[in-house]
């Protein structure tokens, strides 16, 4: 199975993008999609969320941004944030000197800050597909 190595801030990713590409595109739609009344007010966010910068990313690892596997809409004090998950296979390593190494799969995940809005993390579960671990990205957004 080929894999590329795909680093991204202090962590080191070994994907098979091309399978994952393949799984994202027999998916008819994401969960934001399907629950699309419910998540109207993300969609207004959307191209904030979605930066280049993010896009690239997701595509590196053979994700389609417009399919989320999960999407949490959480209101605090009248502000909107927004989680949106991913999953894609592949093996992940912490790779920072200045981060304690700590076991992959974690019940707290570390967010790292993208931008003032938008913060990063990735975890790896105890599952398998197709023979391969699966890895999540969790993309924080808080809306102003």
């Amino acid at each position: 199975m080929l894999t590329e190595t795909i680093a991204f801030k202090h962590w080191v990713f070994e994907v098979p993008s091309k399978i994952t590409r393949k799984i994202y595109s027999n998916t008819l739609c994401g969960y934001s999609e399907y629950h699309v009344q419910e998540f109207r007010s993300f969609f207004k966010y959307y191209d904030e969320i979605f930066t280049p910068e993010i896009k690239d990313l997701l595509n590196r690892l053979g994700i389609d941004y417009k399919k989320d596997t999960f999407l949490k809409l959480i209101r605090e004090n009248g502000k909107q944030s927004f989680i949106i998950t991913y999953q894609f296979l592949g093996s992940m390593q912490i790779n920072s000197s200045e981060r304690v190494q700590q076991p992959l799969i974690s019940d707290e995940l570390e967010y790292e800050a993208i931008s003032e809005q938008t913060s990063i993390a990735f975890y790896q579960v105890e599952e398998t597909m197709i023979g391969m671990e699966m890895i999540y990205v969790e993309i924080l957004f808080r809306a102003e």
